[in-house]
């Protein structure tokens, strides 16, 4: 049994879907079913029924998914070990970003630990929330900038934003003339939402809004990662509406419009994801400025202002690299 046919198959039991999963993996959907047939004849036992059109898992799938999960997951810490005792000593905090990071939010905190911490050398690297996860239990991040929720095994979410979300419409769509909309009211739209496989909270926190409304809305967008202004592009084409964090309305582009939602609980979550056992003092300095760091007020849903407050400020920790064992 080999690392990649757990990968493979952690892929396919979370997408329930060969082909979503080979896209997912960027290999073909046969090659990625030829795998997962070879997996359970090495295992000589069924993970997975094939169904019209997607699979199901087998009790003995489930219970082979958790395992499968705890594997790669340790099998990443090792690598992520190795590559930091190389190092011997760390005198820098490496930072994932992506299409949801709150940079005000992150500029903020960054000035923070700057100020006890002005020789440590930042870095960044542009993730997918998916890959952020897989860098952190790799070791090739040290703390990540994602909207939320997020669930993985090892890694911690900590809430660092809660704000509602606003539609952007065409201008000249009958809604744009509304002061506030109700989600029924654009029923019809088609939306444009991130893939599922790069955010799956994210994705499903949307999905399960629409529902509460009553619909589940047509996708115009599901492929590759599109940016914020191909997003915007589409709505200013009159192509698609979409639910935004509020603070994108700073990039607004001719032709769109912003609307507030007047349901309840149309509101998102941005934060921050690290390994659960990450011993580096750089780290937890860098976790106790982002814990003291202003949030941005927002309103909440009974329209008073208030600031978000997460977890309890810990000790500032040393800010001497630590020799990695």
């Amino acid at each position: 049994m080999e690392l990649r046919h757990l990968r493979y198959f952690v892929a396919v039991a979370e997408e329930l879907h060969f082909g979503r999963a080979a896209n997912r993996l960027h290999t073909s959907q046969s090659s990625l079913s030829q795998q997962v047939r070879n997996l359970e004849t090495e295992l000589k036992v069924d993970l997975l029924r094939r169904v019209r059109r997607h699979v199901e898992l087998t009790p003995a799938g489930n219970r082979f998914l958790r395992e499968a999960r705890e594997i790669l997951a340790a099998a990443e810490r090792a690598a992520g070990l190795a590559r930091e005792t190389e190092r011997e000593e760390s005198k820098k905090i490496v930072i994932g970003i992506s299409p949801e990071t709150d940079w005000v939010f992150l500029g903020k905190a960054l000035r923070l630990f700057r100020e006890h911490a002005p020789t440590v050398e930042v870095l960044f690297q542009n993730l997918t929330p998916e890959a952020q996860i897989r860098a952190l239990q790799g070791g090739r991040i040290d703390i990540g900038f994602v909207g939320l929720p997020i669930e993985a095994a090892g890694i911690v979410s900590e809430v660092t934003a809660r704000e509602r979300l606003v539609a952007a419409i065409p201008e000249k769509h009958p809604m744009a003339r509304s002061g506030r909309i109700r989600l029924r009211d654009l029923s019809g739209e088609a939306y444009t939402l991130w893939p599922r496989h790069l955010s799956p909270g994210r994705y499903d926190l949307l999905l399960s809004i629409f529902r509460q409304a009553g619909f589940g809305p047509p996708i115009a967008m599901e492929g590759d990662l599109p940016s914020t202004q191909t997003v915007l592009g589409m709505v200013a084409a009159g192509l698609t509406v979409a639910l935004v964090d509020s603070a994108i309305k700073q990039k607004a582009m001719p032709g769109v419009v912003f609307r507030p939602i007047s349901d309840r609980g149309v509101l998102t979550e941005s934060g921050v994801i690290y390994r659960r056992e990450d011993p580096s003092p750089l780290l937890a300095s860098f976790l106790h400025e982002v814990r003291l760091t202003p949030r941005r007020r927002t309103e909440s849903e009974t329209g008073v202002k208030k600031r978000i407050a997460i977890v309890p400020e810990l000790r500032r920790a040393p800010l001497r690299a630590r020799r990695a064992r």
